[in-house]
Order: C-alpha cells, then sequence, then structure tokens
C-alpha cells in the first residue's frame, strides 16, 4: 500500500529539493529548458521563449494538488539549476525517476545528490517496491547517477527512443528494490569493535564529519587525492554504500566512531584482492595523537585475517609521513620496501614506504 501525502521539501549538503513556483520560469529557461545540448537527451524540444517555460510551470504547479504528484525543483544557493520528476505506475508500486540539470552543474555530483535523497523519500515515506531510471545511451552521465546511488543496470531496448534529428536510439535501464535500499540504508556491511571504538560502514548522514578531514588540505596532504569537493565526499560515500550492499565486497571501507558520544574521528579500509589486504586510515586533525589509528589498525588486521581469512596485509605511505608508518611498526608490520618517486601526489612526486605482515606472524 502507497502511502501518497503529497511532495515535500527535502534538503541535501548543497541542495533544497522543493515544489516548482511559477517564478522558477527564468532560471528554468536560462539554465536548461532552453538549452539544446541539455535537451538533446530527452523527448521534448527546446522552449524557444521563456512564456512557454511558465505556462509549463502552471501546468506543473496546478498538479501539486495531487497527492501523488512529484516534480521537484533543485534549489542550490537561490537558484534553481535542475529537475527531478517521478512517473508512477502504482499499480505495480513502481515508479520511474527523470532528470535533467543545467550543463554549468554538470559532473559535480549534483544530480546524484538529489536522486539520492528523492529514493530515499519515495522508498521511505511514499513506501514503493521498485524505481527505475532510463537513459539513451549517449548519454551515459545520467546512469552513472543511478549506478552511484546503488541503482542496478538490466538491459537495453534497442533503438526506443527517436532524438530530434529522427535517429532512432538506445534505452538503457536501471533499477532498484526496496529491500536493496534497506540494505545500503541499514548500513549493510560488517561491523568492527574496538576498546573505544565502533567501526562501521559510512551513510550520507556522515557527510559533515567525513568532509571535514576529506576537504582538510592537512588532512590529505600525503594522500593521492584530495582535498575533496563536497561533490567528491559525496560521490565517495555513495560508492561505499554501493560496495558494502555486494554480496562480497572488495573494498570495505569503515568509519571511526568513539563509543561514549558516536563522534566520527576518522575512517579506515582494508581492500582485498584474493587472499591479499591493504590497509589504510585517515584521522580528522582534531583527534590525531589519541592513539585512534593505532586501535583502528588493530581492528583492521584482526577482521583481515580472521573474518576474510587473508594470508599477507600490507600498508603503504608516504616516507614524509612518520605518524603513519610508526602506526604501521607499532602494529608489528615489517618495512618490505622504499619505493622511489612511486607516489604522485598534488603535482609532485614522493618515495613510498610498503609494510606487511602474514597470518602466521600476527597469530605468533
Amino acid at each position: 500500500m502507497l502511502n501518497h501525502s503529497g511532495i515535500k521539501t527535502l534538503t541535501t549538503a548543497r541542495l533544497t529539493l522543493r515544489p516548482f513556483r511559477v517564478e522558477d520560469a527564468e532560471d528554468m529557461y536560462n539554465n536548461w529548458a532552453h538549452d539544446p545540448e541539455v535537451t538533446r537527451y530527452v523527448t521534448w524540444e527546446p522552449h524557444e521563449s521563456v512564456n512557454l517555460t511558465r505556462e509549463l510551470l502552471k501546468s506543473w504547479t496546478a498538479n501539486y494538488d495531487r497527492p501523488s504528484y512529484y516534480n521537484w525543483a533543485m534549489e542550490h544557493d537561490g537558484e534553481v539549476i535542475g529537475n527531478v520528476e517521478v512517473m508512477p505506475q502504482d499499480k505495480w508500486e513502481a515508479a520511474e525517476l527523470g532528470y535533467c540539470m543545467s550543463r554549468r552543474f554538470w559532473n559535480q555530483g549534483f544530480m546524484t545528490e538529489a536522486v539520492s535523497a528523492i529514493t530515499d523519500f519515495l522508498f521511505g515515506e511514499v513506501g514503493y517496491h521498485r524505481l527505475r531510471v532510463r537513459h539513451v545511451r549517449d548519454n551515459p552521465a545520467s546512469g552513472r547517477v543511478a549506478e552511484k546511488n546503488g541503482y542496478t543496470f538490466e538491459g537495453v531496448e534497442r533503438e526506443l527512443h527517436m532524438s530530434h534529428e529522427g535517429k532512432f536510439r538506445d534505452i538503457l535501464g536501471w533499477s532498484l528494490l526496496r529491500e536493496e535500499w534497506l540494505r545500503r540504508k541499514e548500513g549493510a556491511g560488517d561491523r568492527i569493535r574496538t576498546e573505544r571504538m565502533i567501526l562501521r560502514p559510512p551513510t550520507m548522514a556522515d557527510f559533515d564529519a567525513i568532509h571535514g578531514w576529506a576537504g582538510n588540505a592537512d588532512s590529505t596532504k600525503y594522500m593521492f587525492w584530495g582535498p575533496n569537493t563536497p561533490a567528491d565526499t559525496i560521490s565517495f560515500i555513495q560508492g561505499c554504500m554501493t560496495d558494502w550492499a555486494m554480496a562480497e565486497p572488495k573494498r570495505h571501507e569503515f568509519v571511526l566512531t568513539r563509543n561514549e558520544d558516536g563522534a566520527v574521528l576518522g575512517a579506515c579500509n582494508i581492500y582485498v584482492t584474493g587472499e591479499l589486504g591493504e590497509v589504510g586510515w585517515i584521522l580528522h586533525p582534531d583527534h590525531r595523537h589519541q592513539g585512534y589509528a593505532m586501535e583502528a589498525g588493530r581492528g583492521l588486521l584482526r577482521y583481515g585475517f580472521r573474518k576474510l581469512e587473508l594470508h599477507r596485509i600490507r600498508a603503504r605511505c608516504d616516507t614524509r609521513n612518520l605518524p603513519s608508518y610508526r602506526v604501521m611498526e607499532r602494529l608489528g608490520m615489517r618495512r618490505e620496501a622504499e619505493f622511489k618517486s612511486a607516489r604522485f601526489t598534488h603535482g609532485e612526486w614522493h618515495d613510498e614506504y610498503e609494510y606487511a605482515v602474514l597470518r602466521e606472524e600476527w597469530e605468533c
């Protein structure tokens, strides 16, 4: 049984998703409705005037009286930059999402962020059983939005769509079931308990904490990546949630949460290839030099050798990162190599240490 109670305003890290207003016509027309580069992937022609956009918005806003009508304006810094519309198939407790956005905001994670929040609403509040996304093959970015939100690629409908130029194009389909969404939202994956912490899979609720170190230049100065933009951090979290929803993930990402207050202190991970693993960690600057990395490292080794039954676990770091390789040494890992100019970080080549420990050594 679906619970249609009308569209609601949703907020994300960077967006307000709200009902359209007729006065949004200028933004919609200027940002995407008249742009042939945007509309070449949709079924409707570019708008020839803002008056056409205004008339369309009048019909959209009139539909908000229906509790089953969902069409969100994506507002960023006071400007409407795109929309996400829902096409319901209530007989089967299913719906299809369609989305469109200004070119100026492509490749910055905004649509992934919007679809994540709307997917949560449609499953969590409306109660849909199945959601799907379809797009033309020539528009792979739309598929990446679906994939990052945990949707599964289902197949190709050949030459189903006709372009504005009269050419037939393939349609690619993705879907997500409610039970799959629940596994992602409930933090599918393992937990590691240590003396002072629980290491658990990250969720979107951790965005502010994760971006506190991922977007920090000092925290990431020895990393291959960073400092992150908000879009980078959102993409990272979405990727973690997708990995943990897999039956046998190869990437195990955790956030470090303190037992006494639930504060998120940092992150750690173990990547698996066959019977080999690699561990890493990062802390927010406020939580360094308190033994948390060492404690997380011990938990990771225990998890890797006992739960994952790995044969060998390694760790690598920039040779300038003294605190990190001291943790490796205190964990009983052996320095096996020093690679010259092996790490390209922030435009420069730097040397790298590799440490490792075997299961039989760790068990001694």
